[in-house]
C-alpha cells in the first residue's frame, strides 16, 4: 500500500437529487442548500440517492455558476469513494511517473494527451526505445465486491479500446489501466449495461492490449495504492 495523491474537500452534506448528469443539489451541515458541480457523467445511482453522505469542495472561481465541486460519496458499507473525474489524471500521472507501483516500472518519458488520429490517447510513455500507449478508465461502480465499468454505455470507451487495437498491431505497446476506486475482489466489463464495450474488451486482451485495474482506497482525504486485481473470464459472471 502507498499514498499516492491527496484529494482536497471542504466539508460534508447530504445529497438530495441529481437534476442532470452535471448538477445536483445538496444540504449543508447548517441547512442551506447548495449546487454542486457532479464531475462524473456515470449514473451512480448506488452512491448518489437522497439523504447519503457526500463530500463537497469550494470552487476555486468565485464567479462560478456552481459554487461547490462534489468529490465523494459513502457507500453501503460507510466507505468513501471518489466520484470526481477530474482527480483521475492526476492520480494516474503520480502512478505513472513512480516506478515502484506503475505496471510499466521506470519509464524514459511520458505525455499527457497525445494526439492519434482524430482522438487523444491519456498517455505515450517511451521505455527501452518502445512506445506504451495507456487510456485511464475510473471505475467506481463495485457490485458485491465485483468491479464494473461502464455503469452506462459508452460508445467513447469502445473507441478508445479499438483504438488501442490498432496501435498494438502497429508494433506499439498498448494498455488500459483502470483506476478502481471501491474495494473490489476481481474487475470484469458491465456486459448489462454496455454488451459492446464488454466484447471489445476480451477482443482487446486476445489482441494483446494490456489491462490492469489498480485497486485504490480513499482514506480520509489520502488516495492510497493497494495494488493490481485480477480480471474475470468472458462468460464467467
Amino acid at each position: 500500500m502507498k499514498k499516492i495523491y491527496e484529494v482536497p474537500w471542504d466539508t460534508e452534506a447530504k445529497f438530495i437529487d441529481r437534476p442532470n448528469r452535471f448538477v445536483a443539489n445538496v444540504r449543508l451541515e447548517d441547512g442551506r442548500e447548495e449546487i454542486v458541480h457532479v464531475h462524473d457523467s456515470g449514473r451512480l445511482q448506488e452512491l448518489l440517492f437522497p439523504e447519503n453522505s457526500v463530500k463537497i469542495r469550494r470552487a476555486e472561481n468565485p464567479n462560478r455558476k456552481t459554487k461547490w465541486d462534489m468529490i465523494s460519496a459513502e457507500a453501503s458499507d460507510g466507505e468513501d469513494i471518489l466520484i470526481n473525474s477530474a482527480h483521475h489524471r492526476y492520480i494516474s500521472q503520480n502512478l505513472l511517473n513512480d516506478p515502484e507501483v506503475s505496471p510499466f516500472g521506470e519509464v524514459d518519458s511520458l505525455k499527457a494527451e497525445v494526439k492519434y488520429g482524430k482522438s487523444r490517447i491519456d498517455y505515450l510513455l517511451e521505455k527501452d526505445g518502445d512506445k506504451i500507449w495507456v487510456e485511464i478508465k475510473g471505475v467506481s461502480l463495485s457490485m458485491d465486491r465485483v468491479a464494473a465499468f461502464p455503469d452506462a454505455p459508452s460508445v467513447r470507451a469502445v473507441k478508445h479500446l479499438n483504438e488501442l487495437i490498432e496501435l498494438k498491431e502497429a508494433g506499439n505497446r498498448a494498455a488500459v489501466v483502470l483506476l478502481v476506486l471501491r474495494s473490489s475482489d476481481y474487475f470484469r466489463p458491465k456486459w448489462e449495461t454496455d454488451p459492446k464495450f464488454s466484447d471489445t474488451f476480451y477482443e482487446a486482451i486476445e489482441r494483446g492490449v494490456e489491462i490492469y485495474p489498480l485497486q485504490f482506497e480513499l482514506v480520509g482525504r489520502d488516495i492510497i495504492y493497494k495494488g493490481l486485481l485480477p480480471i474475470g473470464e468472458k462468460g464467467e459472471y
